[in-house]
């Protein structure tokens, strides 16, 4: 049988054994024999509670994944400037989280006249930002959509 240097949980060096010993100890202590270092000679081996270990590491996983989210800020053409100062804070703490913004102007009425004040609006809500398009402003009917990212 090949022999393993093994570590124990709490990272000590319990030095050369066969696999059948690192098993068996492995066993008494009711944790797993997990194979971190099977490139090296001799292979290195850690006893650990490998559940726990991969239930942390999709943890740590599903944290890096939830930096990306879209959040939606909505604007009109009408807007106050009070409500223009909450959604401008609205999305600078959302692109300080990480996320990207999705900037939606819908225009109603005789408000299809005044196009290009639309993507004007959205142009000046991206500059205060200090952010990029990710996708530039696109009209589809009758909202104007982006979506910025730092």
């Amino acid at each position: 049988m090949p022999e393993l240097l093994v570590i124990d949980d709490s990272g000590k060096q319990l030095g050369l054994k066969s696999t059948f010993e690192a098993l068996q100890f492995a066993e008494e202590r009711d944790l797993d024999l997990v194979e971190i270092g099977p490139n090296s000679r001799p292979p290195v081996a850690k006893i650990m509670d490998y559940s726990k270990y991969r239930y942390e590491l999709d943890k740590k996983r599903g944290k890096q994944k939830r930096g990306g989210e879209v959040k939606e800020v909505r604007l009109s053409l009408e807007i106050g400037e009070h409500d223009w100062k909450v959604r401008v804070n609205q999305a600078k703490r959302f692109l300080e989280e990480g996320n990207k913004v999705k900037i939606s102007l819908k225009l109603t009425g005789r408000q299809m006249l005044f196009r290009e004040k639309a993507t004007e609006k959205i142009n000046n809500f991206k500059n205060i930002l200090e952010a990029g398009y990710e996708s530039p402003p696109q009209r589809l009917g009758p909202r104007y959509i982006a979506v910025i990212k730092k």
